[in-house]
């Protein structure tokens, strides 16, 4: 028995018994509750967001790494969003085994993996009206690490992600294109945009645009176009993921963001940067090329949208690159810049019509 559920009514312990079976020895339950942790006021309730189908996806792949590493007949989560009283159950992990270690073991590691990596974003609210957006503390990181740190039953290479969701981020102003929407200007004969999704289509398992205007043309290439959320609108490239990855599909193992100006990307960007995230060390993986990183291309596990949505409410850094820092990351280096040029500017795309464009850059 191996189910994920996300829920915001109170756990119910009846729905985590199953059939019985005579080769299991050893059943381990943790239950995880909202405490009084009050610093300057008692807490009245928590409340927790998180990203649908994206979450659960999460949470089943880090299962699954628990049932390669150690030998179980079931693992379970109930996880809680929306508001919680304190005193109420948040999360219950259940494990059940032949053998006793591999029961706890298991268990411990699917509750140091949600603390770390799920996407859950939990406030803490004060009885004195205040509230407070928890950061992921240093203590659960370190106890994630553990497992990564080459001991016992630590963490063996993983499998290079299967399924890639891929946003092409089409949501800015286009400064330096005069304000014309960049995504939808013409090069060699079709729009910027068409030739990343052209090129994107048979790499990835799902694709969609991240765009605020001209909805219906972008429309028209035959993929789900996601516009900016209200409270993100005017926050850069950060809105536009944010607000377009929770109406993903689930399952997917990694998900690919590039820009709309890309038109000349290669045909093995998936293959390469999937590879890097087979080091389970590693959260995402960036495109680069000699001195020059591509921090708007990259693809990163799930679990990075754990500190997406604090970053976006306090406002203090909305860059990509100071966002994908905080995580761990690894530049994939390609060979040939050429494909990784950005055709951002009115020059640059007059210049795309060259036949030696290409040969040249700019």
């Amino acid at each position: 028995m191996f189910s994920v559920r996300i829920q915001q009514a109170p756990i119910d312990f009846a729905d985590l018994s199953g059939p019985a079976r005579e080769d299991c020895g050893a059943k381990v339950r943790f239950v995880g509750t909202a405490r009084n942790d009050a610093r300057h006021a008692p807490v009245s309730h928590l409340f927790l967001e998180h990203f649908p189908s994206v979450t659960e996806a999460e949470i089943e792949r880090i299962i699954g790494l628990a049932r390669e590493r150690w030998a179980l007949q079931k693992a379970v989560v109930i996880h809680r969003v929306g508001r919680i009283p304190v005193g109420d159950d948040i999360v219950v992990v259940e494990t059940a085994s032949s053998h006793r270690k591999d029961a706890f073991e298991a268990n411990i590691f699917i509750m140091d993996y949600l603390k770390t990596q799920a996407p859950f974003w939990k406030q803490e609210c004060f009885a004195d009206g205040t509230e407070h957006w928890v950061e992921a503390k240093v203590s659960d990181q370190h106890a994630a690490d553990r497992w990564a740190s080459g001991g016992q039953n630590s963490l063996s290479a993983a499998a290079a992600p299967q399924r890639v969701g891929a946003l092409i981020l089409a949501g800015g102003q286009g400064r330096r294109m005069g304000y014309r929407n960049k995504g939808l200007q013409l090069f060699r004969g079709k729009a910027l945009v068409e030739h990343v999704a052209d090129t994107l289509r048979p790499q990835v398992a799902y694709l969609a645009i991240s765009a605020n205007h001209d909805i219906e043309q972008y429309e028209a290439l035959g993929v789900p176009v996601f516009a900016d959320d209200p409270a993100y609108v005017g926050q850069g490239p950060l809105a536009g993921i944010a607000s377009a990855l929770p109406q993903f599909p689930a399952g997917l193992d990694a998900l690919l963001v590039v820009p709309c100006d890309v038109p000349l990307l290669p045909a093995d960007l998936v293959q390469q940067l999937a590879q890097a995230l087979a080091d389970p060390d590693i959260a995402c993986a960036i495109a680069a090329t000699d001195g020059h990183d591509h921090h708007g291309i990259f693809l990163c596990r799930p679990g990075m949208l754990l500190s997406l949505l604090p970053i976006l409410r306090d406002q203090t850094d909305l860059r990509l690159r100071s966002w994908l820092q905080r995580h761990p990351s690894t530049t994939v280096h390609f060979q040939d810049p050429h494909p990784f040029t950005n055709i951002n500017d009115l020059q640059t795309l007059k210049l795309g019509s060259d036949p030696t464009f290409y040969k040249t850059g700019v």
